[in-house]
This record gives C-alpha cells, structure tokens and sequence, in this order.
C-alpha cells in the first residue's frame, strides 16, 4: 500500500490497509498482473500510472527526470514458488496490460544486487537484470541499491492474451 499513499501520510493498519485496498480494487484505482498455478495466485506485478501510485516519488524531482506514464513500483512472489519465475511472468503480464491500455513510458524500481546475496523476500521490486532482459534500461539511482529503469512499450489494442500461467486482471 505504501506506493498508493502520497509520501508524508501514514500507513493504516493491516485491516485499514486491506479495506483500502479492496475499494481501490473496486473503483479500478489499482492494477496488478497475477500469476496463477491453477487456480491459486502465487504472484502478481503491481502497476499503475503516477496518479494512482504517487507514493515514493520524490527521487524523479531530485533527478530531474520526468514523470512515466506507468509505474511498476513492486512484486509479490509466493514464499514457496520463489526463485521459479514467477516475478518475470508477472512482469511480462504486466507489459502485455500496459500494451492492451495504450501502452508509453514505463519505469520500475528494482534492486540492484551487483553479485551479492539478497535474501529472495527483500527483492520486491524486482531484480535489475529481470528488468533488463525485459528491454529496460537505467536512468537513475535511488539511494545504494535501487534502481529506476526505463521502458517504453508499444499500445497493442487487444494484446492482454493469457500466457502461460498469466490471466491478465485489469
């Protein structure tokens, strides 16, 4: 939830945060690519334009970059199903979204691990090299170990197709 509040307002609780999430859902405010093994979900790319995720944004004025049209801020990955590629479906049912909805700039925010170990449940949003061999390329740095890559994806009317184990949820 922290990438759908404005920088400076407070977190709610687990139960608020829940609430929020579900009438966002409902109202269309809030976009994610789930990953699914049968019927279950084992994962899901979060993304959306700045509007709907203005949280942490303050990097792209220090920057002096400017704002994507869409942002992939953050990844879930099932704690048994990591390390499978579940992240990088999910990133790829995202893009297929973003194509179907006109596609434009893109920007994600991942880690970069340069060699080391990270254990899989810090790496929520995502890995550079993923980003990378998904066609981004780095425009900036948020602190050590965040990245801001870029990327900018062709509008494919009709594109969000089921792939693998992607159902495209919009």
């Amino acid at each position: 939830m922290a990438f759908h509040v404005k920088n400076g307002k407070p977190n709610g609780t687990a139960a608020q945060n829940r609430a929020l999430k579900e009438r966002l859902v409902l109202a269309g405010r809030s976009h994610a690519a789930l990953v699914y093994d049968g019927a279950q979900v084992v994962g899901w790319c979060q993304f959306g334009p700045p509007a709907e995720l203005p949280g942490r944004m303050s990097g792209y004025r220090k920057l002096g970059l400017a704002l994507p049209d869409w942002r992939i801020p953050c990844f879930f990955v099932d704690r048994d199903r990591r390390r499978n590629g579940i992240a990088k479906a999910a990133l790829a049912g995202a893009l297929r979204i973003i194509a179907a909805k006109g596609g434009g700039i893109v920007d994600g925010y991942p880690i970069s691990v340069r060699g080391k170990r990270y254990s899989s449940s810090f790496l929520w949003g995502g890995t550079e090299s993923m980003f990378a061999k998904a066609g981004f390329r780095p425009i900036g740095h948020l602190g050590t170990s965040k990245v801001i890559m870029r990327k900018v994806v062709r509008s494919r009317q009709g594109a969000c197709l089921a792939i693998h184990r992607i159902h495209c949820v919009t």
